[in-house]
């Protein structure tokens, strides 16, 4: 499926084009969007978001405490049952990440946002609130839209940003001085962008207070830059060292000789030495990761099944799936493997980044590396036999 016409107005972002809200908003500027979906009816209940909160492959967290009050905790899912009965009237607030590996319609949800590519999009996180819930006032290092999905919350924003130092004390990044420029309070179907860096502090104004968080990662280059150095690590091994046989003699024994340093450096240059495509195939590979969290799971033995012939597999809905155009045809990467796949096109490739199972018999008439796809997935735990 092909991401929304650019220069198409699009009601999610208040009649702008997508075009228009990259060029002037995005990693920018703060936008808020009243009837961003008009009447939008919200089809999760608090009920199934804390029966969610108890599950040990669901990411969840309770935190609890008040601005006024300075008292911010912060609890760590799965949760018992008893725990989330025995929670007071006001002031805490529930959040659950990655929604979309439990709700069959989070997908379609999040593809109302394609105009930002696929992956730079983090999760779906809800948060459920009685009055007064919140996480205090804090800044958050990627972009999020926040939808209200049921009840009312105040978003309160300083813009420009202030003091970015926080208590040292607490749990929480809270910040010790928040001065807020703008305020709003947000009803079911509004939505706000805010950009990175943009301090805010919303609470909830009612019970039931429901707001959906669509975020977007960025990666920070360090992190790039370390799993690429420790791919190159791996293959090269530490059994590789430094080797001088018939050395010549040296003068001053406290010099490192011009010889010893030559020889070091030609070896770190052969290490980081990659070209364009080298770098690409990285990039597919450590964008698409699965996350620590993914909850995958490996074989308890360690053997591999062979895959079926006939059989669908169905895919973890917390993998990662990309692809792009190299100069010798589209690659397809997922899961941290990348894949030629040259006779592929790019509606073939969107399909495949998308689809929920996955047969060799669909593919391989253009696809020969499915069978190898198939093959990580079920030694690693993130593909299994769709019954």
């Amino acid at each position: 499926m092909a991401a929304p016409d650019p220069d198409t107005p699009l009601t999610l972002l208040g009649g702008l084009t997508p075009a228009a809200f990259l060029r002037d908003y995005w990693q920018q500027k703060p936008l808020l969007i009243r009837g961003a979906i008009p009447g939008f009816e919200n089809p999760i209940e608090a009920d199934d978001l804390a029966g969610l909160a108890t599950d040990p492959e669901a990411g969840s967290r309770l935190v609890l405490g008040h601005r006024e009050r300075n008292d911010w905790d912060v609890e760590y899912g799965p949760f018992e049952p008893d725990r989330l009965a025995r929670l007071p009237e006001r002031d805490w607030t529930l959040l659950v990440s990655d929604i979309e590996r439990f709700w069959p319609d989070g997908p379609g949800f999040l593809a109302q946002f394609d105009f930002i590519p696929r992956w730079r999009r983090d999760d779906l996180m809800i948060s459920y609130a009685p009055p007064g819930g919140s996480v205090g006032p804090h800044v958050d290092q990627y972009d999020v839209f926040l939808f209200q999905a049921a009840g009312r919350r105040r978003w309160q924003i300083q813009d420009p940003p202030g003091n970015p130092e926080c208590f040292e004390d607490l749990p929480l990044a809270i910040l010790r001085e928040f001065r807020p420029t703008d305020s709003w309070e947000l009803e079911p179907g509004d939505m706000l962008y805010l950009p990175p860096g943009v301090p805010h502090y919303g609470e909830s104004l009612d019970r039931g207070c429901m707001t959906w968080s669509v975020g977007f990662r960025a990666p920070a280059i360090l992190d790039v830059l370390t799993g690429f150095l420790e791919e190159r690590a791996n293959v090269i091994g530490d059994q590789a060292r430094f080797e001088d046989p018939g050395r010549p003699a040296d003068q001053w024994p406290g010099e490192l000789p011009a010889g010893d340093r030559r020889e070091l450096r030609d070896a770190l240059r052969a290490l980081l030495a990659a070209d364009d495509a080298d770098l690409d195939a990285y990039l597919g590979r450590f964008l698409t990761r699965p996350t620590a969290g993914a909850g995958l799971a490996p074989p308890d033995d360690g053997e591999v099944p062979a895959p079926q012939p006939g059989v669908r597999y169905r895919v973890h809905p917390g993998i990662r799936r990309a692809w792009f155009q190299a100069p010798d045809g589209p690659v397809l990467c997922i899961a941290g493997h990348d894949h030629p796949a040259p006779a592929l096109e790019a509606e073939q490739l969107e399909i495949f980044c998308t689809v929920e199972t996955l047969a060799a018999a669909d593919w391989e008439s253009g696809f020969p590396s499915i069978h190898q796809v198939l093959e990580d997935g079920l030694r690693e735990g993130w593909l299994e036999p769709d019954d």
